[in-house]
């Protein structure tokens, strides 16, 4: 064990008295497991795992030689939500402020060392380069650079992940800069954003030359846009509690930089052009409703659920041809039995045990300004929908933004579609759009109210689709929705998707390696990830492992 002085022992144990907790000394000790602090019968435990960093006085007070270290944590509390922990000591043992403060770098460092080494076995980012972090002004209801000066930020700083930050400035800016960013300079890129950008960035990466190699590179999401189904079906994954605070337990996944391994999947249009996406290809209800709704994007994820209400007024129906092969060894797709339980840190929390500083807490009070403010911001628009909304019969009113750049994707394939298709060649497994599908695939000739094709647990905060999904399990979770769907099954659906809609009758939903859809109706939204693509037949299939995503 190392004493206090001792700066090249592992691990470090020695004698401090806590900031603000008068001249009583505790026992401090860290090592691979985390911190322990004991004291006048007291023990403290805060995991490995939880720590995020240290942070060290760096100029002398003006009474004294005392230098200080404060460790700082998000362990969970009661399972729900985590909240920060900082525990700040004195070192005091050695005769001038440099000595002191010597002490307390060794301690900084140490910490670092067991946060980047030590609770998981999974690679990790080079955290010797910085990341990129994107960010879309714009994305949602516009908060995302107040989000990252606010939170995300702060964060970053007290574990010391170094970064540098772009703000986009145009659609597709990002895809722009990945396609010729050169990548060995960064750890990772962050996206923090909706979904919506990190598609960019992801087709960006496939307009590379090195695109094979390219899609592998570490990725981060945190959310900040109106729909955050990668940054939720990672919360649900890891069993963090995502609702209680979505952009610090998403930061978290950065901070720790483990990579996990994340399926892409590549659809092909019949213009030939290949698109690389992380979490859904479907039409149908859900379509309508995420593109409709764009023109309330500024009340945020709650433009789904006001939308909704519209759709229900109206429902369509599209004829199409669904081929698949279906996957083998896949489980049965089964409805969510219960929520999840979070199990409690073991880092104890306030009152058990030692103190904490500086630990934040949201008010009740504040909690309920929030909700009040959501349902307040639902409300009027349900009351400006009758002005916003064509109730009619047949195909849909096309939006003119991602329609129309939907319409020029299909009739102008420019020099960016053309790299694309030549990284893309290699990765074709499945047979041309204008050939028969293999004799082992099924295909459905009808009539469909939603064809929707996930390949995570959720495709939006709220929205859980495909219950036993996992960012790498290999499948596409295919849900279809037919004519002969009864309505007491779709009144329940726009009521909301919790996991439990696969026992309604009328939900049908298989677990597939490849998918073809082949529109029979003159008009609708076909979607990617939530961006509109030509209404054409496509293909898709899982590139499986292929990607690489930050976690805890």
């Amino acid at each position: 064990m190392a004493e206090e002085g001792s700066l090249h022992v592992w691990p470090l144990r020695g004698q401090f008295r806590q900031y603000k907790h008068g001249s009583k000394l505790y026992t401090v000790q860290l090592d691979e497991s985390g911190v322990t602090v004991t004291g006048d019968g007291e023990k403290q435990v805060v995991k490995v795992t939880d720590l995020v960093g240290c942070q060290c006085q760096q100029e002398q007070q003006q009474r004294g030689n005392s230098a200080y270290f404060t460790l700082l944590a998000y362990p969970l509390t009661g399972g729900r939500k985590r909240t920060r922990l900082a525990l700040c000591f004195e070192v005091a043992s050695g005769n001038t402020f440099s000595e002191n403060l010597e002490v307390a770098n060794a301690w900084r460092r140490a910490v670092y060392h067991a946060v980047r080494n030590h609770g998981s076995s999974k690679p990790q980012v080079d955290h010797s380069k910085k990341i990129l972090l994107f960010i879309n002004p714009n994305s949602g209801s516009g908060r995302a650079v107040q989000t990252y000066r606010k939170q995300v930020s702060t964060l970053l700083g007290e574990a010391e992940v170094s970064h540098e930050v772009l703000v986009t400035e145009r659609a597709s800016h990002a895809t722009d800069v990945v396609r010729t960013l050169d990548l060995t300079k960064y750890a990772g890129l962050v996206i923090l954003s909706g979904d919506g950008l990190l598609f960019e960035v992801y087709n960006g990466l496939l307009a590379r030359p090195d695109w094979e190699e390219a899609i592998q590179f570490p990725i981060g999401i945190i959310p900040g846009g109106s729909g955050n189904g990668l940054a939720r079906s990672l919360a649900h994954w890891l069993r963090e509690p995502y609702k209680a605070n979505p952009v610090l337990v998403s930061t978290l996944n950065v901070v720790y930089g483990h990579l996990s391994p994340l399926d892409l999947v590549m659809t092909e249009t019949a213009k030939g052009k290949r698109i690389l996406s992380f979490l859904s290809v479907g039409f149908g209800l859900l379509s309508d409703i995420d593109i409709e709704s764009e023109r309330l994007r500024i009340i945020g994820e709650s433009r789904f659920a006001v939308w909704a209400v519209a759709r229900c007024a109206n429902l369509r129906r599209y004829q199409a041809t669904i081929s698949f092969k279906r996957a083998v060894g896949a489980p049965v797709p089964a409805p969510l039995a219960s929520s999840p339980v979070l199990q409690r840190s073991q880092t104890l929390q306030e009152g058990e045990g030692l103190p904490s500083t500086n630990a934040r807490h949201l008010s009740h009070s504040h909690s309920m300004q929030l909700q009040e403010t959501k349902k307040e911001e639902e409300e009027a628009c349900l009351d400006i929908l009758p002005s916003l909304v064509k109730v009619e019969d047949g195909a849909p009113e096309p939006v003119p933004e991602k329609a129309q750049e939907a319409q020029e994707c299909g009739e102008e394939c420019g020099e960016e579609q053309q790299q694309q298709e030549e990284g893309a060649k290699s990765e074709v497994l499945l047979p041309g759009l204008d050939e028969p599908v293999p004799d082992d695939w099924e295909t459905i000739e009808d009539e469909f109210i939603m064809v929707h094709c996930s390949q995570l647990t959720h495709i939006s905060s709220d929205v859980l689709i495909a219950p036993q999904a996992t960012p790498d399990d290999g499948y596409l979770w295919l849900m279809m929705l037919r004519r002969s769907c009864p309505k007491t099954t779709i009144a329940k659906l726009l009521l909301g998707l919790d996991g439990r809609h696969l026992r309604y009758p009328g939900v049908e939903m298989v677990a597939v390696e490849a998918l073809r859809i082949v529109p029979g109706t003159s008009k609708g939204y076909l979607t990617v990830d939530g961006e509109v693509i030509p209404w054409t037949p496509i293909q898709s299939h899982v590139l499986h492992k292929r990607a690489r995503i930050m976690t805890r």
